[in-house]
């Protein structure tokens, strides 16, 4: 078949993308891409054909803010899915994330062909969009609106033929609010790391130097509240006010709305000197910080967007047999009581306690690092990654 991928962002660092489109071309698929070009340099694929839609970044972003009550956005992608699926003669179009829903719908209506569309959800949108400060804070609420994506869900969700989504938690929660859907096929896609990727990424060894003599927590992905890695860093220092002996290293580009919060926490004076902090790496280096730490945090605040899905940052933390400190997002909760690869919390408390049976216990913390391993390796086995595939058989 010829499958369309749509994707309103670049492409090169979009790991999942990337795996579903190899999984799809393993299967004899020919892929062609329709993404975004925000004027950086890019890779080039003999294997797949990209069309890139040249746009500024500011541009882009100022149309999504206007998105839930005007068409401008909608109608842009609309007219160049049109021109993409014309061009590829497409026999199925697969686009990424809700807000897509209806122009691509719109856009196949306006081609000579009836196609099939698959709905890839990332996350939950709605409560995606009210959890982001740059959509419910100041000027900018008024303008997005973000409670109205609750109202526009149902609609959007109408508009698909197939539906992909990251946990079966957030595919029984969808069949329970929307009843329509139960006629809809929904596969569930995890967001596990590509395996044979990460065999290959450990002869690389990291970039920033990093040694501590004392056991390593580490988070590695965005830094915001809204992941709950800020929530806990006065925790870290209560902790070592204490006289627990760790060290912290955290990964990640800050959020711009938290960052004057996050660097008062880091240079703390107690804190300071038990934290690295680097503000980017590429994932190809994660194997080797791996072989270093001790803890792999998952501090996501509690809510129906982290509910919806399991983070990548656990499914590496369980490649790389590490323990895992986590709070109970419904999906996480689940797989880490499943495999038994972690220890989870709901209360600084909870925190304290746990996070010291971990500093303090290196042999709980390699049986619950190889029960996480054992798990993912059983994942890979039954390819839980790769059921959406049956949606193009």
């Amino acid at each position: 078949m010829n499958i369309g991928v749509v994707l309103d962002n670049e492409f090169d660092n979009d790991h999942r993308v990337q795996k579903e489109i190899r999984v799809l071309l393993s299967e004899g698929h020919s892929i062609f891409l329709l993404c975004f070009d925000f004027g950086n340099a890019y890779k080039t694929y003999n294997d797949i054909e990209v069309t890139r839609i040249p746009i500024h970044k500011k541009i882009k972003d100022a149309l999504v803010l206007l998105s839930t009550n005007f068409v401008f956005y909608e109608f842009l992608w609309k007219q160049h899915i049109t021109s993409f699926i014309i061009k590829n003669k497409l026999d199925a179009l697969h686009v990424h994330d809700l807000y897509l829903a209806k122009a691509a719908k719109k856009g196949i209506l306006a081609s000579p062909f009836s196609i099939p569309l698959t709905l890839d959800l990332h996350e939950n949108y709605p409560a995606a969009i009210n959890s982001y400060e740059w959509a419910t804070k100041g000027w900018r609420k008024h303008i997005v609106q973000p409670k109205k994506w609750y109202k526009k869900e149902g609609e959007y969700l109408k508009y698909a033929n197939n539906l992909i989504v990251l946990s079966n938690y957030f595919k029984d929660n969808l069949l329970q609010r929307f009843t329509f859907l139960k006629a809809t096929p929904i596969s569930v896609h995890p967001n596990m790391p590509d395996f044979e990727s990460f065999e290959s990424f450990k002869k690389n060894d990291f970039p920033v130097a990093f040694e501590s003599i004392h056991p390593t927590v580490f988070y590695f992905g965005v830094v915001a509240k809204r992941r709950g890695i800020i929530d806990i860093l006065p925790w870290l220092i209560q902790l070592l006010e204490k006289g627990k002996k760790f060290h912290t290293l955290i990964i990640g580009p800050i959020d711009k709305a938290d960052k004057r919060l996050f660097n008062s926490y880091i240079n703390h004076p107690v804190l300071k000197n038990n934290l690295t902090y680097i503000p980017w790496s590429d994932v190809k280096y994660l194997p080797a910080y791996l072989k270093k730490i001790s803890i792999g945090l998952a501090p996501f605040q509690v809510n129906a967007q982290h509910d919806s899905g399991i983070a990548n940052k656990l499914f590496q933390y369980m490649y790389g047999e590490i323990p895992i400190l986590a709070t109970k997002c419904k999906a996480q909760q689940e797989l880490i009581e499943n495999s038994g690869c972690g220890l989870l919390y709901d209360n600084f408390e909870e925190f304290d306690e746990n996070l010291t049976k971990l500093i303090e216990n290196p042999e709980l913390r390699k049986t619950l690092g190889a029960k996480g391993k054992k798990e993912l390796l059983k994942l890979y086995k039954e390819k839980a990654d790769c059921n959406f595939i049956e949606i193009y058989k």
